[in-house]
């Protein structure tokens, strides 16, 4: 019997000796890596991965390194929804950075919420983010109310007094729409056609038709990338000759690849980057490691992971209830903006810049 306690002790003690107790702070970052938007995905996880190897080159957090655990939810809200939980409930991550689309990050706020994790989305701009979003929701781009009301006074003071609309139908089209709408005709402009379109479609003719009848002077059109591609092409072909705007989402490759000649003389907004000295330096160390330029969302994916680390080294206890209440104190200088949350989750300094696409290539405007 003495020999049979004696084996399993000594067995129990060559199990113990050959676990090793993992430290690290584990980190999640929920991105479409595939799909439709995967360039911003990869974008942003590009910038987390710098961020990281930097914090973990120089000691980490108290003596503790990153641990960053990256999935792909392909632009999708069930897959993301998937993909939260079991961060949390397996993987024991301290807090989550994403995801991209809105309607995606959407999906997972009330999942940070119940779970009471921090989610910090480097890309999601909805403005219903930041009525849902909940105290653990953050996100270090603008905000696009902002984004409606650069645009509607853009395409006001350039003399466009009747618009027509062609929007993707979810929670990122149609809260932009819906903000742009009130400040246009608030200016006193007219909407003279609103039409909606599914994620993802290819064809955008019938809208585009309906909305030619009508006469607008210009048309503003927040899709996502590939489907404003496709929508530019098509409105060449159908006759359209009016002055298109679009959004944000109209700077992704994607989109110049798909409407290709048809894109020249498109106008539209994309957030203002930041370019100072710690921009410059996260540049150039970007371009070292991927021999690529950085993108606005690489930044801020980068700033999204520093924002996390500058709360956590002030923490006595690193959780995500701590974390969170501490993100709303941090002021710092990051490589695309001033980082400064409000009670929302929102950042205080928010600026979108005007673009134009001439022979192929965004062209800044003069603001």
């Amino acid at each position: 019997m003495k020999k049979i306690i004696t084996l399993l002790l000594i067995s129990l003690l060559c199990l113990t000796c050959g676990k090793k107790e993992n430290n690290n702070i584990k980190i999640g970052v929920i991105l479409p890596l595939t799909g439709d938007v995967a360039s911003y995905g990869i974008s942003a996880k590009k910038g987390v991965e710098l961020c990281a190897q930097q914090i973990n080159s120089n000691g980490g957090i108290k003596g503790q390194k990153l641990e960053i655990i990256f999935q792909d939810d392909k632009g999708e809200a069930t897959e993301a929804t998937r993909i939260i939980n079991s961060l949390i409930s397996i993987n024991d991550v301290v807090a989550v950075i994403g995801s991209a689309g809105s309607s995606v990050t959407l999906a997972i706020t009330p999942i940070a919420n119940k779970k009471r994790i921090v989610l910090i989305s480097p890309i999601s701009s909805s403005k219903k983010l930041t009525i849902d979003g909940g105290f653990y929701f953050f996100r270090t781009c603008p905000s696009d109310d902002q984004q409606a009301k650069i645009l509607a006074e853009w395409m006001f003071l350039s003399g466009y007094k009747t618009v027509g609309v062609l929007y993707t139908n979810n929670d990122w089209g149609s809260s932009l729409t819906n903000d742009f709408k009130y400040i246009f005709e608030g200016m006193g402009g007219k909407l003279v056609g609103s039409e909606a379109s599914n994620e993802s479609a290819k064809d955008f003719r019938i809208q585009l038709l309906k909305l030619k009848k009508v006469n607008p002077e210009a048309i503003f059109a927040p899709t996502y990338p590939k489907e404003g591609g496709l929508l530019i092409k098509q409105a060449k072909e159908i006759g359209i000759k009016v002055q298109l705007f679009g959004a944000d989402n109209w700077g992704a490759p994607e989109f110049l690849k798909i409407a290709g000649n048809s894109a020249d003389g498109v106008l539209f907004t994309t957030p203002s980057a930041y370019k100072g000295k710690e921009y410059m330096n996260f540049e150039k160390q970007y371009e070292q490691k991927y021999n690529e330029r950085p993108n606005v969302f690489s930044a801020y994916a980068f700033d999204a992971l520093e924002a996390l680390v500058t709360t956590m080294k002030d923490l006595e206890t690193i959780n995500s209830e701590n974390i969170a209440t501490k993100l709303h104190d941090i002021k710092f200088q990051g490589v695309s903006n001033f980082i400064e949350f409000d009670k929302h989750g929102n950042l205080k300094t928010n600026a979108f810049s005007k673009n134009e696409i001439i022979n192929g290539e965004i062209k800044l405007l003069q603001k």
